[in-house]
């Protein structure tokens, strides 16, 4: 969250005291996104040519939810482009790589809401009769991009949709063939492989533990693991970095060029036009 300006300076004064840095990207970690990162590595899917990532959530759908942090500029920095546009970013640069050109939209969809009362928790639910308060920033943002490597992506955000819960997703598509995953169905990856057979059509990958840390968790095929055991590795690979004195793969630094693609976009909404993705941390 924030705004990308606050990720730099994080990042500069951890970089000058020389001290180790994490942020939860907690996703990445889930062991079929791993598995697909190792499928596109090894070539399985050609040369990656479209990246489709959306996070579609509801916890801001409800027009009386009331107006807490999350919906004020000054205390949550923009709205979704900080929120859950930065996993689907996050995500995207983990499995494709670097992008380099971005365009988009936002829109406000709930303008005002019920003022809080002491108390009050960021899920609790004003009345109709309640006096509101103007929302701040972005509750939908959209980005059309181009990664360094020639690849075209899509990205879609929400949190006033009705329908998706948490439908943080990805479609990767190569010349060989593409990959479908969904954190609504985290334990089931989708294949699609090109060649000649009759039997076309994608396959489900269901996870188990020859797949990256799920044994750890669950032994045998198809026996499924959640959200908190994402954040066990994430925390098990940051100490072991820590231990053997390497680099995590999820530093501030790749905060920074996260925030970097974020700053991109906001400039593309006043300019209403292509913006170059500059690296914020130089």
């Amino acid at each position: 969250g924030g705004k990308p300006e606050q990720t730099v300076e994080a990042y500069k004064l951890a970089k000058s005291a020389g001290v180790p840095t994490g942020v939860g990207y907690n996703y990445v970690w889930a062991p079929l996104v791993l598995h697909a990162k190792n499928l596109i590595a090894s070539g399985a899917l050609g040369e990656i040519t479209h990246y489709r990532g959306r996070f579609l959530s509801m916890y801001g759908s409800d027009e009386l939810g009331l107006l807490t942090w999350r919906f004020k500029l000054a205390d949550a920095g923009y709205g979704v482009s900080s929120d859950i546009l930065s996993h689907s970013v996050s995500m995207a640069q983990f499995l494709v790589g670097p992008i380099a050109e971005v365009v988009g939209m936002q829109n406000t969809t709930i303008k005002e809401r019920p003022l809080p009362s002491a108390n009050a928790s960021h899920y609790s639910r004003g009345k109709a009769s309640d006096p509101k308060g103007p929302v701040e920033n972005e509750d939908f943002a959209s980005m059309l991009c181009t990664f360094a490597n020639g690849a075209t992506g899509t990205f879609e955000v929400s949190r006033t949709v009705v329908g998706p819960e948490s439908q943080n997703a990805f479609e990767i598509y190569g010349t060989k063939g593409s990959l479908l995953w969904n954190l609504e169905k985290i334990n089931e990856l989708q294949y699609y492989e090109l060649g000649s057979s009759l039997n076309t059509g994608y396959t489900t990958i269901y996870g188990g533990d020859r797949f990256p840390f799920h044994g750890a968790f669950v032994p045998g095929q198809a026996n499924a693991i959640g959200f908190e055991d994402l954040v066990a590795i994430e925390d098990y690979v940051f100490m072991q970095s820590i231990v053997e004195g390497k680099a995590f793969g999820q530093s501030f630094k790749e905060a920074v060029d996260v925030v970097s693609v974020q700053q991109a976009l906001i400039n593309s909404w006043s300019s209403r036009t292509w913006e170059s993705v500059k690296d914020l941390s130089r």
